[in-house]
């Protein structure tokens, strides 16, 4: 069946409590401190993320040299946004393994990350029809990018995005795929693997194929996806039924023809992944499953290939508003940063963290994406730059309380419940086809 994962795997995953999984020596190594079953360090990280990209974003509209400064010095944006990328891959991986079940996964993430993403989107959209001073993006089409909006895989493509921070949520989507995949081919355990995998991949290949390859087409543009095509049909064979081997084909195309059609060089596009299976790498290690010195050999290749990818593939560009060009060392920089601070995170994980950041992180979605609708919306008023920028912040926390408890808790809920429901039904199910059994 689609659902639970082949047998043959080896068995399943801890859970994230408060208990602290044994090593095979014995040593405790997850004394995870946690708040109303949910992770401190990580609500922490997330809220230190979403304040840092939604600062930066906000300081942009109101001061150039913010801008300017960023694209020299350090992407505090870019810096939140790996944060939030090692953290998925913390997470993720584990919050499929708990459910060992995929279809439940991705009901999980279906009313973890849509609702209040189409909110986001129609209050924009809404605002461009309303107000003759908000205008879409240069070449907007209201009906076909709209739907493809509805998406999150806009990045992948040529068209424009209307939520300009909504970049991310299609790297988030291709890594859920990704991992789907691997979970259904029983892979989904060799974390460490596909970690080197991909950072090394990030070196060696960082320049070898061009952007948007699917729709620009340059010569001999369908090597690289059909290569990618005949290993995921390869691949599949592993599967143990028809349905799943489906999944594989059909999660699989969408992950080659993304990073086929992706706007990002090559080795960006294979850092941003690489470095979340880091991340669920650093996972295994807090609940045993992975050895210590692995761990740290991984992350620290991270480390090292960070630096060595940026200096070899990073291409120097101008920035248009304040021409400012940004180094190989400015992003190596912004990525040692994520990584540091995600690791010293990590390492402190057993103590409490202060109430408002874990706050800020549990509401760090609403966050990242109303930060974005209110620099669309907020009227050209209050003068001075402080006033202004104090003013759009306050509203982007205010109104993410709000859309936390109106739009995202709701929907989580919902979708918990759906998950409910349909164990209900397989476990009526399933005693209906034993007493079956039995009586025949």
């Amino acid at each position: 069946m689609l659902g639970r994962q082949a047998t043959g795997t080896r068995g399943t995953p801890a859970r994230l409590t408060d208990a602290a999984p044994k090593t095979t020596a014995g040593r405790p190594v997850d004394a995870v401190t946690t708040r109303r079953g949910r992770l401190e360090f990580l609500d922490a990280l997330r809220g230190i993320a979403a304040l840092t990209v939604a600062v930066q974003h906000i300081a942009e509209t109101n001061w150039v040299a913010v801008l300017g400064w960023s694209h020299h010095w350090f992407r505090p944006g870019e810096f939140g946004v790996l944060v939030f990328f090692l953290c998925s891959g913390f997470i993720i991986p584990a919050s499929l393994e708990r459910r060992n079940d995929i279809v439940e996964f991705w009901i999980g993430r279906l009313f973890r990350l849509w609702p209040l993403y189409l909110v986001t989107l129609g209050l924009i959209l809404l605002a461009f029809q309303l107000s003759e001073r908000i205008t879409p993006p240069a070449g907007y089409r209201p009906v076909q990018d709209t739907l493809f909006n509805t998406t999150m895989l806009q990045v992948f493509s040529t068209r424009p995005l209307v939520i300009g921070a909504s970049w991310t949520l299609g790297y988030e989507l291709v890594f859920y795929l990704l991992v789907s995949v691997l979970f259904l081919l029983g892979l989904h355990r060799n974390s460490g693997q596909t970690a080197v995998v991909l950072l090394i991949s990030s070196l060696g290949l960082g320049g070898v194929t061009t952007l948007l390859m699917v729709q620009a087409r340059p010569e001999n543009w369908w090597t690289f996806p059909a290569a990618a095509l005949v290993l995921l049909v390869v691949a599949s064979a592993r599967a143990a039924g028809s349905s799943q081997r489906v999944a594989i084909l059909l999660m699989g195309l969408v992950v080659v023809l993304a990073l086929s059609n992706r706007p990002h060089p090559m080795y960006f596009a294979l850092l941003l992944l690489g470095s979340m299976f880091v991340g669920t790498v650093l996972y295994r290690w807090t609940t045993g499953q992975v050895q210590t010195r692995t761990a740290a050999a991984i992350y620290g290749l991270g480390l090292v290939v960070v630096v060595l990818t940026q200096l070899a593939w990073h291409i120097e560009w101008i920035e248009p508003i304040t021409g400012e060009t940004p180094r190989w060392w400015t992003e190596a920089g912004t990525f040692l940063a994520a990584y540091l601070v995600f690791g010293a995170a990590l390492l402190l994980r057993h103590h409490s963290w202060p109430r408002v950041l874990t706050y800020l992180g549990t509401i760090s979605y609403s966050v990242y994406l109303l930060h974005a609708l209110v620099i669309i919306i907020f009227p050209p008023v209050l003068g001075e730059p402080w006033v202004r920028f104090t003013a759009m912040l306050l509203t982007t926390i205010v109104g993410s309380v709000v859309t936390y408890h109106l739009v995202e808790k709701p929907s989580i809920a919902m979708g918990r419940r759906l998950i409910d429901a349909r164990r209900r039904r397989r476990t009526t199910d399933a005693e209906g086809r034993r007493l079956t059994t039995t009586s025949s």
